[in-house]
């Protein structure tokens, strides 16, 4: 059977695993970047990043976090017709469209302070890359 006018599926999931792994290289290239701020001092952060969203302190560290909350929004697809050829006979077969949607992106990076230096760096969330 002739599929015209379908995405090729093998394609389709190269170019997810594709995207998956670029995320990881960006994410580890994220993680390189605020440890390098590890043993700096706290206003050259401050000077850089400008203020931080909260701040946590006890009685021996500050924790600085910086956060950057996205929203974004998938557009609809329309629904269309795929057609296919088996010999001289044409089929069609009805797809769906889907509906638009929201989704978030996240990422919060705290810096712990002890004595005004940087003593650790840690990044959570889903879009924490460079």
């Amino acid at each position: 059977m002739t599929i015209i006018g379908k995405r090729s599926s093998t394609s389709l999931l190269l170019v997810v695993v594709l995207c998956v792994l670029v995320g990881c290289v960006s994410a580890e290239k994220y993680t390189i970047m605020i440890n390098q701020w590890v043993g700096q001092d706290e206003d050259a952060l401050v000077a850089t990043w400008g203020a931080p969203k909260s701040t946590y302190s006890t009685e021996t560290a500050k924790y600085l976090t910086y956060e950057n909350l996205k929203q974004n929004y998938i557009p609809p697809t329309p629904a269309s017709v795929q057609v296919m050829r088996q010999g001289d006979a044409i089929f069609t077969r009805p797809i769906p469209g889907t509906p638009g949607y929201v989704y978030t992106t996240d990422c919060r990076t705290t810096f712990t302070i002890q004595n005004k230096r940087i003593v650790h760096a840690n990044a959570t969330g889903n879009s924490c890359y460079l």
